[in-house]
């Protein structure tokens, strides 16, 4: 894999003494992108997803760890009191301490190495073996002193006791180091096995969330400190105090008093808020536009391939879901024709794909959500039926409260175990629930937004506000329903070319004459019959205007680039863009058949070498197209990246090669005249002409008696 990737970059230090590539990979990071698209679902959470738990969940039980050492883990319970929040605590031992303070140094520790690797900092070669055996020293000592504590803390007898939050906290702390030690160990496991590169690739996104993470647990502690010694509470009562406030659920078990404690309870709340917030946020945009991206291209892959499976070699069929079937052009009468066909069916495949991954991340979600409803339920239950009296009921309802952040006071935790396991368990329920209202709003969004226009285009509201925005909003800049191509274009009405008369050239001569051009080209490679000089016209001076129509088809593509959603381009719209970077849709030889694509011995990417050598395939046996398919692996629909973003890099790369090709001729010829003068020196010259001295910066200005001469 290593020396795959030094020979591309080897091979882009040449990039000028080579013809370039303009729709080979654009950059390093999308051909890495492409990649991890082709990729199983389960390494990119392997690669991504285990290590970004680790770097969230590692402070997470580094605070545990600090609560463990908090307090005792033993309290005499007071015989006058019917629950567990009233006692006497009992030291610790000091060599209970001393370990459990040894196993924080070591997690603190190693979180830090964690964090500094993850920022490349530190190679990971260097800094797995020592993480993953951090976590799990951590993890072991804890254990150990969780194990001995009911044999090596006994009390005397007749002596009522209780294990405090403390203890329970230490319990939290040993799973979770033990857990995220695992998954590391299974990363560097595929890293040994060479499945993936030794670099977590995490983006700047989610490393800050885990700097979130600590920022938050960080306030968290320190406020709780600042509220035990203010309102003499003990340190993790404080502790579920803050957690209580800051996710907006508040009991009312616990309150300020005081007015210091109230008074700093103003920046306070509002400080966690916006800390959750933030937090919240983070997560809802990493697991669903980066979990759920990277299920959703897989899907579209596998979707893709049981759509070729299905392919019927006699009737020139494919069926897209259980039963419906679709004409994937055996019997079209044209190139074109047959390839539209398969563009149609390919975006068929995508419209099922993406549907079925909005249903799975609902279900996901809605199934996360319900397992932590019950679960936290039957924890709740169990411990609060001695103490609280709870039935099971209670605890669905009181679990259930919680979850909406609702909090009627009904019900609160009163145990030591209970409140242990409600500051772990909202930890965990908020973002859930955030990610489960995620999912229903995209699912029921486009359903909304669709009946919502077609409700705003009712005849009974003609004329109004509300349906002059839709209109609007429909013909906007980037928006789906405003065509990037030239009007006329591919307009069977209109006839071959395109309307240099229509407004949306309005003054701009040039371009309207340097589209009817390329449409005339697009016309006579259909294989309609036409004088030859006139095609050799056509096609000269389609040659000579390709740089100002990409750098017009630029201009175009980047009022795409942030449309909500995506903007997804019409078969015309491809026809258009890809005609310009040098592949015609009408020419076969540039295509492969459905039935000669191969889902594994497929070694490009998307859009890989298409029109790299120019129009009509350049020069004989020079950088030939390589045949594709709409619905093969290497179309542009199953590009890692949105349809703006792919044609705007293709786009630039063949401008710049445009441009580099023109600047090399220029040179050339300025070497060829300085020659010519001086095998001509003495002799009397001709003036030469002005199309030989400039450049020009409109083509208009170009004569149309210099075709031959670039041709």
């Amino acid at each position: 894999m290593f020396t795959k990737e030094a020979e591309a970059e080897s091979a882009n230090e040449t990039s000028y003494k080579k013809r370039r590539d303009p729709l080979e990979y654009a950059t390093k990071d999308e051909r890495e992108a492409e990649d991890d698209f082709l990729a199983p679902a389960r390494w990119w959470f392997i690669t991504t997803l285990f290590p970004l738990i680790a770097g969230t969940f590692g402070p997470v039980g580094t605070a545990f760890s600090i609560c463990a050492l908090a307090q005792s883990w033993r309290i005499v319970a007071d015989p006058s009191n019917t629950t567990e929040q009233q006692g006497l605590e009992v030291s610790n031992p000091s060599w209970l301490i001393v370990v459990n303070a040894l196993s924080l140094g070591i997690a603190v520790i190693t979180n830090l190495l964690m964090l500094t690797q993850m920022a490349e900092k530190i190679p990971y070669r260097v800094a797995a073996v020592f993480i993953i055996i951090g976590w799990w020293l951590s993890s072991a000592l804890l254990l150990g002193l969780v194990a001995a504590a009911p044999s090596q803390l006994q009390l005397p007898a007749g002596q009522a006791f209780t294990w405090s939050q403390a203890y329970y906290y230490a319990i939290l702390a040993t799973g979770i180091y033990g857990v995220i030690g695992t998954m590391l160990a299974v990363t560097a496991y595929g890293v040994y096995r060479g499945r993936y590169a030794t670099k977590f690739k995490l983006t700047t996104a989610q490393r800050t969330l885990m700097l979130q993470t600590v920022f938050l647990l960080g306030y968290l502690l320190a406020a709780a400190k600042v509220y035990s010694y203010i309102e003499g509470w003990t340190y993790l009562d404080s502790v579920y105090f803050e957690i209580v406030t800051v996710f907006t659920i508040g009991f009312g078990d616990y309150a300020p008093k005081t007015h210091l404690g109230r008074s700093l309870a103003f920046p306070m709340v509002i400080g966690g808020i916006l800390f959750v917030g933030l937090i919240i946020g983070s997560i809802r945009t990493l697991v669903l536009q980066g979990g759920s991206t990277k299920v959703s291209r897989r899907m579209l892959e596998k979707a893709r391939q049981r759509a070729l499976e299905s392919l019927d070699h006699e009737n020139g069929t494919i069926r897209v879901g259980l039963f419906r079937k679709h004409d994937v052009g055996n019997s079209a009468a044209t190139e074109l024709r047959r390839r539209q066909q398969e563009f149609d069916t390919m975006r068929k495949v995508q419209h099922r794909a993406r549907r079925v991954n909005q249903l799975l991340a609902l279900g996901v979600s809605g199934g996360a959500w319900i397992g932590l409803w019950i679960i936290g339920s039957v924890v709740f239950w169990k411990a609060e039926q001695v103490y609280g009296g709870w039935s099971f009921f209670d605890a669905i309802w009181f679990t259930y409260i919680s979850f909406l952040t609702v909090g009627y006071g009904d019900f609160e935790p009163t145990t030591q175990a209970a409140k242990t396991a409600f500051v772990f368990w909202a930890l965990l329920a908020l973002p859930t629930l955030t990610l489960l209202i995620g999912a229903i709003g995209d699912n029921l969004a486009e359903v909304i937004n669709s009946t919502a226009l077609k409700i705003a285009e009712a005849p009974w509201l003609a004329g109004t506000t509300l349906q002059r925005g839709a209109i609007k909003s429909k013909k906007g800049v980037g928006s789906k329903h405003m065509d990037t191509k030239p009007p006329g274009f591919m307009d069977e009405k209109h006839g071959p070319g395109v309307k240099v008369d229509h407004p949306h050239f309005g003054d701009d001569k040039a371009h309207a004459d340097a589209a009817h051009s390329m449409a005339m080209d697009f016309h006579h490679a259909k294989g309609a019959e036409a004088n030859q000089a006139e095609v050799r016209k056509h096609r000269d001076k389609a040659r000579r205007y390709r740089g100002y129509l990409l750098f017009k088809a630029v201009k175009d593509v980047v009022t795409h680039l942030d449309a909500s959603p995506p903007r997804r381009y019409k078969y015309d719209e491809w026809c258009w863009f890809l005609k310009i970077l040098g592949e015609d849709e009408n020419i076969p030889k540039n295509h492969r058949q459905l039935h000669a694509i191969k889902h594994e011995e497929e070694r490009h990417g998307p859009g890989a070498e298409i029109g790299q050598g120019g129009f009509h395939g350049g020069k004989e046996g020079e950088n030939e197209i390589v045949p594709w398919s709409w619905l093969g692996p290497r179309s542009p629909l199953m590009s890692s990246t949105s349809e703006p973003h792919w044609l705007l890099e293709r786009l630039m790369s063949a401008l710049e090669t445009e441009l580099y090709e023109k600047t090399v001729e220029l040179e050339r010829r300025e070497v060829e005249d300085e020659g010519n003068g001086e095998k001509d020196e003495g002799m009397p010259r001709k003036e030469a002409t002005p199309h030989h001295l400039e450049v020009r910066t409109s083509p208009l200005e170009m004569r149309e008696d210099s075709a031959g001469e670039q041709a």
